[in-house]
C-alpha cells in the first residue's frame, strides 16, 4: 500500500516537473522568434521597394512611348490638314517652302528641350517651342520672353527627318529620359511619311 502510495505521489512529481519545464518561453526562444520577424518584414519592405520601383520604370516608359508617337502622329496630321506641305515637313535647313501658304523654318536637328507648348507657330519641336507671349497672350510683342518652365524636366527630343524619294521620307523620333534609377536612357521611334494627303480632313 505505501509502495503505491509512493509510486502515485512519484508520478505525479514527474508529471508537475514537465509541466513547469513545459509551462514558460526561454529568452533564448524569443530572440530567435524575433530575428525570423525581423527577417521576414525585412523581406516585406525589399519586395514592396523593388514594386515600387519597377512601377516607376513602367511609368516613365509608358510615357516616353506616347511623347514619340504623338511626334509622330503629328507629322502625318501636318500633312493631312496642309498646315504643312509634304516638302516643308523637314529638318532647318532642308525645307522647301515653294508654294506653301506660309514660310516655315523646319524642325531642329540635334537634342531639344521637350515643351508642353507649341510656341506662335502652333507646332511641337520647332525651335520656338519655350517662347512665352508675355502679359499680353499675344505672340511676336515686345514681351515675348523665353520660358525654360515650359520645358518637360528630365525630357528631350531629336526629330531627324530623311528625304527617301519625292514622295516618302522617314520621321525618327529619338526621346531622351532618365528612369527611375537616374540612368539616362534613349527610346526611339520610326515612321514613314509619304506625299499623300487624302483622309478623313479633306
Amino acid at each position: 500500500m505505501q509502495a503505491s502510495m509512493l509510486n502515485s505521489l512519484l508520478s505525479q512529481g514527474r508529471k508537475s516537473n514537465r509541466l513547469d519545464s513545459q509551462s514558460g518561453v526561454t529568452i533564448l526562444e524569443m530572440a530567435v522568434a524575433m530575428v525570423i520577424l525581423t527577417v521576414g518584414l525585412l523581406g516585406l519592405a525589399a519586395s514592396i521597394a523593388y514594386a515600387v520601383t519597377v512601377s516607376n520604370k513602367g511609368r516613365n516608359l509608358t510615357n516616353t512611348k506616347l511623347l514619340a508617337v504623338s511626334v509622330l502622329e503629328q507629322m502625318e496630321t501636318l500633312r493631312n490638314t496642309q498646315e504643312l506641305t509634304f516638302k516643308q515637313i523637314a529638318n532647318t535647313g532642308q525645307v522647301d517652302n515653294t508654294g506653301a501658304s506660309k514660310n516655315f523654318s523646319g524642325f531642329p536637328i540635334g537634342f531639344q528641350p521637350l515643351s508642353n507648348n507649341p510656341g506662335p507657330d502652333g507646332i511641337f519641336g520647332t525651335s520656338d517651342d519655350l517662347i512665352n507671349p508675355g502679359l499680353d497672350n499675344v505672340y511676336g510683342t515686345a514681351d515675348d520672353f523665353t520660358d525654360p518652365t515650359y520645358a518637360a524636366a528630365n525630357f528631350s527630343r531629336q526629330i531627324t527627318i530623311t528625304s527617301l524619294s519625292q514622295s516618302l521620307k522617314r520621321v525618327e523620333v529619338i526621346v531622351r529620359y532618365y528612369d527611375a534609377g537616374g540612368q539616362q536612357r534613349n527610346l526611339t521611334g520610326v515612321s514613314y511619311l509619304n506625299d499623300d494627303t487624302r483622309s478623313n480632313f479633306r
